[in-house]
């Protein structure tokens, strides 16, 4: 059976922004404070420190963490997760926390992120760890010994952390990159079947490590298996997206635009679509050669991905075509939306390594109406049809 995406998670991305908006700031702000009060607070309450735990995964979490699983929206998976929930389990809390903060400094120095993304994922690390922490003192009296009671705490622990983690990240992400909870995919069941046979590999490697270590090394090697797993999310992603702008492709928008029009045609809503057609793209290839012809698709792109909605639709439809569907609008209000995207796409301009150049756009919209047969063959044919007359009337100066 072939999987449908769901029309709410091809769904356009807005572009990663530069930098990190104020209200992430703060966020990662109050979140570090808590993560700083949090850990002191434990640390006045020291524990015997298992020494044998404490250095495998001091030894083990770093190196697991570099591995790591670029998903869909630039975000990153890391199997580290596993021997984060074996330091909850296994360590102090105090401990548990100082592993977070190592396992991920390896990989920093590695990838150069910019601060505030390694910075965050320590401190949430630090967080979900300590809120599992709290489960697992509560209800599992913080020892691997004592049977199926425990391991019911375990999994409990492992939920916590996972939920968690995953709470923060949303948040964050909604802050940083406007992405919506269904956009960042975090709680589907790729998300959370993905993190959650991570937890369950650190809790059964925390359970095993002192009664068999060779047992304990069988049981991290599925980690293998989970690691290809998490690339699914990102290769489905990469079916559905055009790889020179990131925005939905061919087929993945008329599937996402049929399941729109249903809709229309069930609830009698109105929908409208904008053709949008790049200018002179062939010239700028020619003149500024064809990394310049990527960047003014990309600039149009960002333009449409800034205009639009959370709701819209958007994709790349061909060369130096773009479509956009636009549900709950009626012609009107098409047209302001096209407009506007003009004029913001005028205020751009495309920087090659010796000068620049604008990008412009001839557009076409339509609406559905009964003559269209609710077709969205015949829908964008209409647009299309409009958007080639003001091509037209632009070559030969009448617009």
């Amino acid at each position: 059976m072939t999987a449908v995406t769901p029309v709410s998670v091809l769904r356009r991305e807005q572009p990663a922004r530069r930098g990190l908006p104020i209200e992430a700031r703060n966020y990662l702000a109050a979140l570090a404070l808590a993560a700083a009060a949090a850990t002191i607070a434990i640390g006045l309450q020291p524990e015997p420190v298992p020494w044998k735990h404490f250095v495998i995964l001091l030894l083990v979490a770093p190196a697991v963490q570099r591995f790591a699983e670029h998903g869909p929206g630039n975000q990153v998976f890391h199997s580290g997760l596993a021997f984060t929930v074996a330091a909850v389990l296994l360590l102090p809390p105090e401990l548990a926390v100082l592993v977070c903060i190592v396992q991920h400094l390896p990989e920093w120095a590695r990838q150069r992120y910019p601060w505030y993304i390694q910075t965050f994922n320590i401190v949430n690390y630090v967080l979900s760890a300590l809120a599992a922490a709290l489960v697992w003192r509560l209800f599992g009296a913080g020892t691997t010994d004592t049977g199926a009671a425990a391991v019911a705490a375990a999994a409990c622990c492992g939920a916590v952390f996972v939920v968690v983690n995953h709470t923060l990240l949303a948040r964050m992400l909604r802050y940083a990159r406007g992405r919506t909870l269904a956009e960042t995919r975090l709680f589907s069941v790729d998300g959370l079947a993905g993190s959650g046979s991570l937890a369950a590999i650190g809790i059964v490697f925390a359970f095993t490590v002192d009664r068999d270590p060779l047992l304990a090394v069988l049981v991290a090697l599925p980690l293998l298996l989970v690691q290809r797993a998490l690339t699914v999310p990102l290769l489905r992603d990469e079916a559905s997206r055009d790889h020179k702008t990131g925005l939905l492709n061919t087929r993945a928008l008329e599937r996402a635009a049929e399941q729109e029009l249903e809709r229309a045609r069930r609830f009698g809503r109105p929908i409208s679509v904008i053709v949008c057609d790049v200018d002179g793209l062939r010239e700028v290839n020619n003149k500024h050669g064809h990394l310049a012809g990527d960047a003014a698709l990309a600039a149009v792109a960002d333009t449409l991905c800034d205009e639009l909605r959370d709701y819209d639709l958007c994709g790349r439809f061909g060369g130096d075509e773009f479509v956009v569907v636009l549900p709950e609008t009626a012609l009107d209000e098409a047209l302001e939306v096209a407009e506007r995207i003009d004029r913001a796409l005028a205020a751009r301009s495309v920087a090659t390594g010796r000068d620049s150049f604008p990008v412009a756009l001839s557009t076409g919209v339509a609406t559905l109406t009964p003559e269209h047969g609710f077709s969205l063959k015949a829908l964008l044919a209409d647009a299309d049809a409009t958007m080639y007359k003001a091509k037209a009337a632009r070559a030969t100066g009448l617009a």
